[in-house]
């Protein structure tokens, strides 16, 4: 495959150096040309200058060769441009350029951008921007995509902070006064700058903005602009909507299928993979839809149109493009039963050596320690996540323990910046605990690679941990409480609301328990308003005896 030529290879024209003069000169001009005892070219496997036609000279470094004699030998002389054995060798050898996208050098405003992206779409395809079919657009993108042979370049404003260029949701931030209508958007729950920080989202218990993840990203599209096969920083959900502009076309895989997505790929390009193995987080890897089908990945699509969401669910492949000149906003969301996708996550990030963008452990315990904020489903998972690290815990610490390691030391990890107790071994943001020598105290690394911290022996080495062992289950004990106490509050209100006329809970009791769960924030089900009605209901019959006892009293 390494010797495919497209065009018609150099003529060689005999090059003599004016450095010899007179008669010595022309006679030796003169042997080069009439001479029959010399060959001009000669092929350097076989050292021999005949079937001059079948001579190929390497546009890298002259060398000729036979068509015949390269490996495997080749029918014909190729047209274009052709490289030797030795030259494509030496090529191959060369260390491999990042793959990712050229920063583009000039720089637009939000109408200039969109004035050049129509006119790219309109003098492409030769018709106004809004007569374009989607399916054309469509059709074409893949067939771009597929040919060695064009190059369009398109560009794309990617990834633009909302906190510096501001939202495309109205935003309570000072900057400007909003409009009466805008009050109840800027308060919304849909609006991607509040989701990331409700109540039931796990990322609102992280204090650092986080851009993209909890900051949303705006993206300004063009016709072709892409986003590559990936999926979302700690498996996290992820929301886009689409202000304006025209449709973006989503490619979709189901989570369940992630990896054999991944199997895919790698089989169809392991070149790739080989020298990086978490090629896939870098959004810069996009295959064709059918082909991935073709191979038993399960792929859906759509067409988001503007004012409508598009949701990603954990670990789920997505890709796509834009139809034309567009405006879109993202963030990532964590709901409880993201939890424990997170933590498999963080998992496959310490087998790939990925860094992750924020300490999952940390995440859990600083959650656990003000259980009441919590919402109570939230706190429900928090303590069976908390059991199973504890757990891990444990038999981690006994481990290095049990290899020699004497001293320990606790450590307040959260006040050290994340990127200087990431592992050594494999990049995880330690927070539990980790393990030090004296020989390089800043070097540190997870209980899962104890042996790569160092040479030393064992007894020279620390565990730090945040937390001593014995008070893990105080920590548990807490959001243990608070995710019982919703249970035990099911049943007093089911109780109460059930029972027979005998047995009926006045009016002040039904109170006691609604403000209960109000205080304690917890979730607005059908129970939660049956209760509601019912509190309502008493409070009403009871102002309505009242009135009627009052005037018994005045007609005496």
């Amino acid at each position: 495959d390494n010797l495919t030529i497209k065009t018609p290879p150099k003529q060689r024209k005999p090059q003599i150096k004016p450095t010899i003069s007179g008669n010595l000169l022309l006679l030796i001009t003169m042997y080069v040309f009439f001479s029959p005892q010399v060959d001009l070219y000669v092929c350097l496997f076989c050292g021999r200058g005949n079937n001059e036609d079948k001579l190929l000279l390497c546009d890298g470094c002259d060398d000729s060769y036979h068509t015949f004699c390269l490996i495997p030998p080749l029918p014909d002389v190729p047209k274009g441009d052709w490289r030797c054995p030795k030259c494509v060798a030496e090529e191959c050898n060369k260390p491999r350029e990042a793959f990712g996208f050229e920063q583009a050098v000039r720089e637009y405003t939000l109408q200039s951008f969109g004035e050049m992206a129509d006119n790219f779409k309109s003098d492409y395809f030769n018709m106004p921007v809004h007569m374009v079919p989607t399916e054309l657009v469509e059709k074409e993108f893949w067939r771009l995509v597929s040919s060695i042979e064009e190059d369009v370049i398109v560009e794309y404003g990617a990834d633009i902070s909302s906190k510096d260029f501001g939202s495309g949701f109205p935003v309570k931030d000072g900057r400007r006064k909003l409009m009466p209508e805008e009050e109840d958007y800027a308060l919304s729950g849909w609006n991607l700058n509040n989701m990331p920080i409700l109540d039931q989202s796990v990322l609102a218990h992280i204090n650092a903005d986080i851009s993209g993840m909890k900051v949303p990203w705006l993206y300004v599209g063009m016709c072709f602009s892409s986003f590559c096969w990936h999926i979302e920083d700690h498996w996290s959900y992820s929301i886009n909507y689409l202000h304006w502009g025209e449709p973006k076309t989503w490619y979709g895989v189901p989570s369940h299928a992630a990896e054999q997505l991944e199997d895919v790929m790698k089989e169809l390009a392991p070149e790739l993979f080989e020298s990086q193995p978490d090629l896939l987080h870098q959004l810069v890897t996009i295959m064709n839809p059918n082909v991935l089908m073709e191979h038993g990945v399960p792929v859906y699509r759509t067409n988001q149109c503007a004012g409508e969401f598009v949701v990603t669910f954990p670990r789920a492949y997505h890709s796509g493009f834009n139809q034309g000149y567009n405006f879109a906003e993202a963030v990532n969301f964590c709901t409880a039963d993201w939890l424990p996708i997170g933590r498999q996550c963080v998992s496959h990030y310490r087998r790939l050596g990925r860094h992750c963008v924020f300490s999952h452990e940390e995440l859990i315990f600083k959650m656990a320690a003000d259980p009441e904020c919590l919402d109570v489903g939230l706190a429900a998972m928090v303590c069976k996540e908390m059991t199973l690290m504890i757990e891990e815990e444990t038999r981690l610490r006994e481990t290095v323990v049990q290899m020699g390691v004497l001293m320990s030391e606790e450590e307040v990890f959260e006040l050290v910046p994340d990127d200087e107790r990431q592992c050594t071994a494999c990049r995880t943001t330690c927070f539990l605990s980790a393990l030090t020598c004296s020989c390089n105290p800043e070097r540190l690394v997870c209980l899962y690679h104890p042996s790569d911290l160092c040479p030393c022996p064992m007894q020279n080495k620390c565990l730090r941990y945040r937390y001593p062992l014995e008070d893990l289950p105080s920590l548990l004990y807490g959001v243990k409480v608070r995710a019982q106490s919703y249970d035990t509050w099911v049943s007093r209100v089911t109780e109460a609301l059930s029972a027979n006329l005998n047995h009926k809970k006045d009016v002040i009791e039904l109170r006691v328990m609604l403000e209960d769960a109000e205080d304690r924030k917890y979730p607005e089900n059908d129970l939660f308003r049956k209760l509601r009605d019912a509190v309502k209901e008493a409070e009403t019959c009871a102002s309505v005896a009242q009135l009627l006892l009052s005037k018994k009293q005045k007609h005496r």
